[in-house]
């Protein structure tokens, strides 16, 4: 078995690949560069699938991860072959974990299969229940839980509709949910209506869980220092993940970072 990354944007394929020093990178040129990288890797585009394939197979590659934030294409009819504009079209009409189920489908025509990020990632989730920072009183603990179990309802019953992994609460109130412009922007989109509505100086809730119906293998939801940070500069309190499906970036950091900042907890169910 060799496996390779398919590289989108972001720090997580940067990260996978440094862990990761003898696993080939193939990079998703509107995304991220092969220069990026000091693996053994290659470039191309999103609008070539025909040549992911090529690359794969002249380097030998048998199994794949998926990692990075990878945005719909916009398909030139002039740019690429027939097969190319009926899958990217096909992609584009339908929502991410269908779409990700073709492209699964994809790959398999030609002998490649897609393998989820903990196979080259160990360590990566966090154990049920609250991070060891977490000083907050039972009453606080007890808003994260009640945020925690509304929230989880309201995604699972999105689920159905192949929509979003992702939507900051707080307790009943619903700040925002994710849409096609990705958790970062939706924090913000959060973030700016908490600071004008809310008199409540317990901040809101993010939570980043998979769809019940989803194949994590495929788009897990992933979570880093990053994410972390914005969330405490927009006043949240608490980050709620799942302890089997919501991958953590670099998890030493991010447990440091809260040990440090001790503001800010995640809870894990």
């Amino acid at each position: 078995m060799r496996i390779a990354i398919i590289a989108g944007g972001g720090n997580l394929p940067l990260y996978l690949a440094k862990k990761n020093k003898d696993i080939f990178i193939l990079c998703i040129s509107e995304h991220v560069s092969s220069k990026c990288f000091q693996n053994k890797s290659s470039e191309v585009s999103i609008l070539e699938p025909d040549k992911w394939i090529n690359e794969l197979n002249n380097n030998n590659i048998t199994h794949v991860v998926m990692a990075g934030k990878i945005d719909r294409p916009k398909v030139d009819n002039n740019l690429i072959n027939k097969k190319a504009i009926s899958l990217l079209n096909k992609i584009n009409d339908l929502g991410d974990n269908s779409a990700l189920i073709m492209i699964e489908k994809f790959f398999e025509e030609y002998g490649i299969k897609i393998l989820p990020i903990s196979t080259i990632l160990k360590d990566c989730f966090f154990d049920k229940g609250f991070s060891k920072n977490t000083i907050f009183p039972k009453e606080n603990r007890d808003l994260i839980i009640e945020s925690s179990d509304f929230g989880i309802r309201l995604l699972n019953s999105l689920s159905q509709f192949d929509v979003g992994q992702s939507l900051v609460v707080s307790e009943k109130f619903v700040y925002a949910i994710e849409g096609p412009e990705g958790t970062d922007e939706m924090i913000k989109r959060a973030g700016d209506l908490y600071s004008k509505l809310s008199n409540n100086k317990f901040g809101p809730v993010l939570i980043k869980i998979p769809k019940t119906s989803q194949k994590t293998y495929l788009d897990p939801p992933v979570l880093g220092i990053e994410t972390l940070k914005m969330c405490l500069n927009f006043g949240f309190s608490s980050l709620v993940v799942s302890s089997t499906g919501t991958i953590i970036v670099d998890r030493e950091s991010v447990e440091n970072f809260l040990l440090e900042t001790q503001t800010i907890c995640i809870y894990s169910v």
